[in-house]
Order: structure tokens, then sequence, then C-alpha cells
């Protein structure tokens, strides 16, 4: 019987037809047991948890492990159901029975596996997120899905083969984007809107003042015409627990004493605003020609 971490390697050497190089952009082979290969010579093996390293230059991630801990435990509550739905709805709209899907930002995986678990569609998925300790989380909990530590703005895929790109509350690298997507393929952006979590931004940081995402859209619509764009807003209840978890995942709380988080847990069940804007892209008609 296979071993967990050979079945993991298994599962990427088929997919190995969907990779390029990070350094040179060569086509890639699989040798068994566990390293991916191109043409160049370049390899890198399946780590111990089932995710590849895929980067070309050191990295420090300030997300460590009990922030990814937090994140999956609340998106385990509902509490981006909402907003996971809507993305899941434009994604079934894609008339083609296989898809490929980047979430370019994966963190702990815990999204795209919503995602991909609900569409009737054969999937190939792949998470890539520069934070080696969401990753390595997310090999561990999600079997059917590859992930790999890649910069987003060097991504290990092949040009124009992806069909969608997730790009979730995430930076982004629009020409990277534009390179592996294919021509009428389609990059679904969530970003903050004016008052995503205002209840925490008014209690930590007296902040009335909203928060407004303008320069994130205009510079996704320099860089694809938006084939559809909508807001998501809802309240949610948190209990003492999610609201902690809620706290430990966000930057919003990560400069916040942890007497003055104690103080916000002390009131117990509070009402917290969820706001995006969901924004669907594709590549500009001038870019195909």
């Amino acid at each position: 019987m296979k071993s967990k971490l050979e079945q993991r390697a298994t599962f990427i050497e088929r997919a190995t037809s969907a990779f390029c190089c990070p350094i040179c952009k060569q086509d890639c082979d699989f040798e068994p047991p566990l390293t991916l290969k191109c043409r160049n010579g370049h390899a890198f093996d399946v780590a111990k948890p089932g995710y590849l390293f895929l980067l070309t230059h050191g990295a420090k991630a300030k997300y460590d492990k009990a922030l990814f801990e937090a994140r999956k435990r609340l998106i385990e509550t509902g509490f981006f159901d909402p907003m996971t739905a809507r993305i899941i709805s434009f994604i079934q709209e894609i008339d083609r029975e296989e898809l490929q899907i980047v979430d370019a930002g994966s963190g702990e995986g815990s999204h795209l596996a919503r995602i991909v678990q609900m569409i009737p569609k054969d999937v190939l998925a792949f998470g890539f997120d520069i934070a080696k300790e969401g990753v390595k989380q997310a090999a561990r909990d999600y079997a059917d899905i590859i992930f790999a530590v890649a910069d987003l703005a060097n991504m290990p895929l092949k040009k124009s083969e992806t069909d969608v790109i997730i790009n979730i509350l995430s930076p982004a690298s629009y020409e990277e984007f534009a390179r592996i997507l294919k021509d009428d393929g389609r990059v679904i952006k969530v970003i903050p809107e004016t008052n995503y979590l205002k209840e925490l931004r008014t209690f930590f940081y007296d902040d009335e003042n909203t928060y407004s995402s303008t320069r994130v859209q205009e510079r996704f619509k320099e860089s694809f015409s938006v084939v559809h764009e909508e807001r998501v807003t809802y309240k949610r209840k948190l209990d003492r627990s999610e609201l902690a978890d809620l706290m430990a995942m966000t930057p919003l709380g990560w400069h916040i004493t942890e007497e003055k988080k104690a103080l916000l847990l002390s009131f117990g069940t509070q009402t917290i605003t969820v706001d995006y804007k969901i924004i669907v892209g594709a590549k500009h008609k001038l870019d195909l020609k």
C-alpha cells in the first residue's frame, strides 16, 4: 500500500503536463517517486506533507500556523459562505466539463476546497501561496488539490491553460494572471468594501472613516475587462471563540494589545459586518489580437 506521501506524489504526477519550471519556464516531467523536474534539469521534490516548494527566492511570510488554524476554523463556521457561493455560481456558468482552477493566495486551502467540492465538473485545482505554513496545512487537509509554495508573480504553470483564477483578499500579479489564463478564461477577485469588519475598526481604532477600495478596483480594470461585479454584504453573529479566530486571522487585529482584545471578548457575542466586492474579469480584447 502506498504511503500518504506517495499517494500525493502520484496525484501531482498526473498533473505534470500543466506545470512549467518557475526558473526557466521549460516543460516539466515527473521522476518517481517524488521529483518534478524540468527539461533543463531544475528539480523540485514533493515535501513530506505533500506539497511542492517552487519559490525561486527566499521569502519571509508574516503569516504563522496559528493564523491559518484560526482562518480554517472560522471558514468552517460558514462565515464566508455567501461569498464562496457567489464564486461557485460564476464558475458554474463556464460552459466546459473540465476546468483548471488556480487559487492565487490560497492560504490554508479552505476556500478553494469548498469551491472545488461544490462544482460538478472535472476540476484540476492548484493553490499557490508564499506562506509555507499555510501551504503545509492545506496539503495535509485536502488531498484532491495540488498546493505549492510559489510566488504569485511567477506561477509554475504553462501559458494560457488556466480557466479560472480566484484571488480572495490577497495581493495580485495581474501580468502573471494574464499569462496563465486562457483567452476565454476568467479572473474572480474579492476585495473588502467600505463596511468590511467595521465593528472591529471602530472598536480598536476609533475609526469612523470608511475604507475605500477604489484604487484596487481601478488597477484590476486596467488589466482586465469587467464581465460582472457585485457587492456582497451581510451580518453575522460571532461568539467569543469565533471572534478570537477573526482577530487572529485579520490584519486589523495584529497590532492590538491582548488587553484590548480581551475587552472585546468580554462583551460576548458580537454582530460583525461582512462587506465585499466581487469582480469577474476577462482578458482585454486588444490583448487577444
